[in-house]
């Protein structure tokens, strides 16, 4: 039978009515998040409560199994939480780690791949702003029959 959630409003599957809250409600509960309305505040406290039942999980570990809770986190938000010194991770040393996709460098911020990415964005974004730029140079242009 399909049930509206008494907390959240989402439909969900339930086997008889006495059930009102969905999973994902009863699972906030369950943890303390019910509380917490800023989304990137709850990830970080799944991603804290995570370390702390799984002491030696690795930075890609952790997107994994918060990827099968549903729920969206980045290598690079986690490791941003690790050097804020919110989290720590036994096995990810910030500095050997890239910043996007969490691959292990021997130095820098990203490995060779994600800089090329990035160079490969950055120049693209400089050639979009040059267009704009020339277009409106065009349009403000004078011409010889307008007037000063």
């Amino acid at each position: 039978m399909l049930v509206r959630c008494d907390e959240c409003g989402k439909f969900f599957g339930a086997d008889n009515n006495d059930i009102k809250i969905c999973s994902s409600c009863r699972e906030g509960e369950k943890t303390g998040l019910k509380h917490i309305k800023d989304p990137k505040e709850q990830r970080f406290v799944v991603a804290r409560n995570m370390v702390y039942e799984n002491p030696d999980i690795s930075p890609e570990r952790l997107v994994v199994q918060m990827k099968e809770m549903d729920i969206e986190i980045t290598i690079k938000e986690i490791m941003s939480y690790v050097r804020q010194g919110r989290l720590t991770l036994k096995n990810a040393d910030v500095n050997n780690l890239c910043e996007d996709c969490g691959k292990k460098i021997l130095s820098g911020r990203k490995c060779p791949a994600c800089t090329k990415k990035f160079e490969e964005e950055l120049t693209k974004t400089q050639a979009e702003i040059k267009k704009e730029v020339e277009e409106e140079d065009k349009l403000k242009k004078p011409t010889m029959y307008s007037q000063s």
